[in-house]
Parts: C-alpha cells; structure tokens; sequence
C-alpha cells in the first residue's frame, strides 16, 4: 500500500474545498463592504401570484398556458437543475422562452441522486451554478434561486440531516452569488413541514433552531422565503385550517424565525386527487387563493407538480390522456392579473427557441483562477491522476480531464458512477494510430469521438454499459491521435458531426 505525500488530504477533493472554503471567506469579507442590493423588491410592483412547479424545462409552453389563464400575465415557473444538466443551450432556450411567452423562471438548485439518496450540496457545485446560471439572459432583473429541497430529510441531504451544514452553505452561496450579480434573489430553505423529529428527519421547528443557533444571522442570506405549505396531514386538510401543516404555513415558519416579513414563495402546495372529489378539490382551490391573494407577503405559489407522471399522479395538474386534472383546470379557472415585473432591457434579442451562437468561454471561478488551477493539477500529476482542462467543440465549452500516460488511458472512465462535473475525458495519445476501446468496467454510456489532429473524423454514439464475458470493442475508421468521451448523447444534442473541430485551450 502506498502512503499519499499529504496526508492530511484524504483526497483531491478535501483539497479543493480547503482552498474552495479559503477563497469563499476572503470573498464574503470583500462581499459585506462592496455588495449594494441591486433586485427589486417583488411586493412593490403589481403581480400575478399564479404559478406552477415544473420538472423539465422543455415544459414551459404547457405552464404558461395555465398561470397566465383568464386574465393573467406574468406568472411564475419553478424548474430543478441538478449539476448534470448545466447545458447553455438548453437553458438559454428555456429564458428566451420565458421572456416571449411572460414567465417569470424560478430556478431550484438541486443535487444528484444517488441510489434513493440525494447528495448533500457542496460549495464547490454552488460556485459552477452560479457561474452557469449568471451567463444566461433571465427575461426580468430579479434572478429567484431555490436553495435545494426539503433539507430537513436525510434522503434530501446525502442520508443525513444537518442544518448546520445547510446553514453554512447558505452563507456561503450568498457570497458566491451576489458577487456575480446582486440581481440573484436567494430563496429558502423549501422545509417539509410534516416531517417529525426522527433518525431520518427533523421538525421544521428543529430544524429552524439549529440553524438560527448555528449562525443568529442566517436568516438575512435568504432574500425571500420558500415554504412547501401543504393542507397537511395527507394533503387532505381544509384550506380554512391554519397552523405549521396548513396552506399558511409560511406564517408559522416565519414566526419560528423571528424576523420582519420577507416576500413568501409557495413553491410547493396541492391536494391529493385521488382522495378527493372533483367539486371538493375547485372549492379547496378557490378558498385558498382568496388567502393567499389577500395576504400581501405572498407574492407566489406555484403547485406541485404540472406533470407528476407515475409517481406524482395524485398531485399532478395533467392527466395521462393530457388533460387538465380537477386541480389543473381548477387553478386555470381561477381569475388572475397582468403582473409588471421589472424586465431587462437589451440592446438585441437572439430568436426565441434558440441558444447564443457566440461563446462566453467563462471558466467556473477556482477552476479558471491561474493559481488554484495550477496547484490543483499539481497534486493531479503527484497523485497520478489525469489533469483537468477545457476544450471546445464548435461553439460548446467543455471541462475536461486530460488522459495521457498508459495507466490512464488503461483506467479511462471505469468505475466511476457518472461524469460528476466534468463534461467529459479525452485521450492524447504521442503517435497515430487504430486504438481499440471496450467498456470493461463502466457505469454509464458514452459517446466515443476519434480525433485525428484538430478534426473529429468518426463519432461512436452511445456505447452502452456491458454485462457479458465477452465485451464488444470500438476502433475509428481511421488513425487518429485523440479520442473524447463524453455522456450518450451528447454529440447529437449538440450538432457534432465529423469534420467539427475540437481545441484543448491551454
């Protein structure tokens, strides 16, 4: 067994977040003195409250046809972006939609799911977020962010509760948010109000205590609240209830904190439908949108969920034939108002339906500083592992990690579950030649791109994860001296044909 040269890192990874955690301090230090509040407050302007929870952001004409029904203009969407999803041109296309079709985007930062289990967020994704979603054109000045989901549930936080941790990270997203613009407006923290104190779970109550005893400040990083406040127990309850589990429950939730009204976002509420009738459901519907639009911190509610599919069927707001449910063509029927967001003035606007043709080539903070880019590929090399880079295809950014000794191009992609940051891996190889890949030991499927030079000269779509003794092989057409690996699919997502370019930026 061989004895790392450091080892008081148990991985490169603890070493990324020492320095990741070093940099986030000095930025909040600079942060407190420089940062002016930029968004606007949403109470001070007219809006329409309605809104909708989506799970895909190909969804976006389907809810804008509900939240800006009779009368409304301006409604919200909520969508989940998890690390893997960070794709420019579908999410440049989601905005350049939301602006032509008057939504206002709420975007849920997420984790990945592993197994039944969602990671616990780190630092280090904050950062690549933020960089990634300050890139995009947003159709309004405020830019709402979601900080994860029901935090207060082992399954929602890597198999273990901690809002201490949780705590910490939201101070540290504030930092690393604001400091590239003071128009992204924090909101949080989306707890389970139903969720009892147990070995996998904390009370709202509970939880919000050891947040604010973590850190008395806490609560001034979030800009606005998100509340899942659900007519619990069994989203069965009346809409006249009140209290913790009850459709005001933000209410409750906002005294535990003890601080000044801040604007409340409902972003997740709804009735079980399979446990209540059609006519009960529109008059639950319609009593608790008379509270909510007479209550003036609310300035949104968006239901879960538009498409529920299986797994959500008895929440969902569409039917599997694609029609309305009770409770869709409840919140469609209820009366709603042009809202009159602040909208961001541009000098041109790119067609709507499609992604910006010129590369911003921003290299996600720590990875794109000189210094930590350098001293992490450092210990890369110590250590034995591939270094990381960028390179682009076309007009699409990659990062990457650099294969070039005979144990990593034999190693390559095995054993790992997924791409995790990265967008992909290429193999630079001394000479031209045929080389023979295989799949032995791999997780995920790949696309395998042969390069010969600076030109793609065959493409291998989707090799799929093998099982039998015998294992297929790939090989180019031609002689080539580079090779890209990258997630299935991912060619053709992007218009990569042979004769496309590829360039490793130094």
């Amino acid at each position: 067994m061989k004895q790392l040269l450091f080892p008081q890192f148990r991985s490169l990874r603890d070493f990324r977040r020492v320095i990741g955690t070093f940099a986030i301090s000095l930025s909040l230090v600079f942060l407190s003195v420089q940062t002016a509040i930029a968004f606007y407050d949403p109470r001070s302007v007219t809006g329409n409250k309605a809104g909708v929870h989506i799970l895909n952001p190909a969804e976006i004409e389907d809810a804008a046809k509900l939240v800006n029904s009779n009368g409304g203009d301006w409604g919200y969407v909520i969508v989940p972006i998890q690390p893997t999803d960070r794709h420019k041109d579908v999410w440049q296309t989601f905005m350049y939609k939301a602006m032509e079709l008057h939504l206002i985007p709420i975007i849920r930062i997420t984790t990945i799911p592993q197994g039944g289990t969602w990671e616990k967020g780190n630092d280090i994704d904050l950062v690549d977020f933020a960089n990634f979603l300050n890139e995009l054109d947003w159709p309004i000045q405020n830019r709402y962010i979601v900080l994860f989901n029901e935090v207060n549930r082992d399954s929602e936080w890597g198999g273990a509760v901690n809002p201490e941790k949780y705590a910490q990270i939201v101070k540290n997203a504030y930092a690393i948010f604001k400091e590239r613009s003071p128009d992204f407006f924090l909101l949080g923290p989306s707890l389970d109000s139903a969720l009892p104190n147990s070995k996998s779970s904390l009370s709202s109550p509970s939880y919000l205590a050891r947040m604010a005893k973590y850190d008395p400040l806490v609560w001034t990083y979030f800009d606005g609240w998100s509340s899942h406040s659900y007519p619990n127990p069994g989203f069965l309850s009346s809409p006249k209830k009140t209290g913790l589990q009850s459709i005001v429950g933000y209410k409750n939730e906002i005294g535990l904190t003890k601080i000044a009204s801040k604007p409340i976002f409902i972003t997740e509420t709804g009735w079980d439908q399979s446990k209540i009738n059609d006519s009960t459901i529109a008059s639950y519907w319609s009593s608790a949108w008379q509270t909510w639009k007479n209550d003036p911190n609310v300035v949104a509610v968006t239901p879960f969920v538009l498409r529920g599919g299986e797994q959500f069927a008895p929440l969902s707001l569409y039917k599997e034939n694609g029609e309305y449910s009770a409770s869709g063509q409840s919140i469609f029927n209820l009366p709603k108002i042009a809202g009159t967001p602040t909208t961001v003035e541009r000098n041109t606007k790119p067609p709507v339906g499609t992604s910006a043709k010129t590369p911003t080539w921003t290299i996600p903070f720590f990875q794109s500083n000189p210094a930590l880019g350098k001293l992490e590929n450092i210990f890369r090399v110590i250590f034995g592992l591939p270094i990381k880079s960028y390179a682009t295809v076309n007009d699409t950014l990659l990062n990457v990690e650099l294969s070039q000794t005979p144990k990593q191009w034999e190693k390559g992609l095995s054993g790992r579950t997924d791409l995790g940051e990265l967008d992909g891996m290429i193999f630079v190889f001394p000479r031209y030649h045929v080389p023979i890949f295989w799949m032995k030991d791999m997780q995920f499927p790949i696309d395998i791109i042969w390069i010969a030079g600076d030109k793609i000269v065959d493409i291998t779509p989707s090799a799929p994860v093998e099982t039998s003794d015998k294992l297929p092989t790939y090989s180019p057409r031609v002689p080539i001296d580079k090779v890209l690996e990258t997630r299935a699919d991912w060619a053709k997502e992007h218009k990569v044909e042979v004769g496309a370019t590829l360039e490793i930026l130094e």
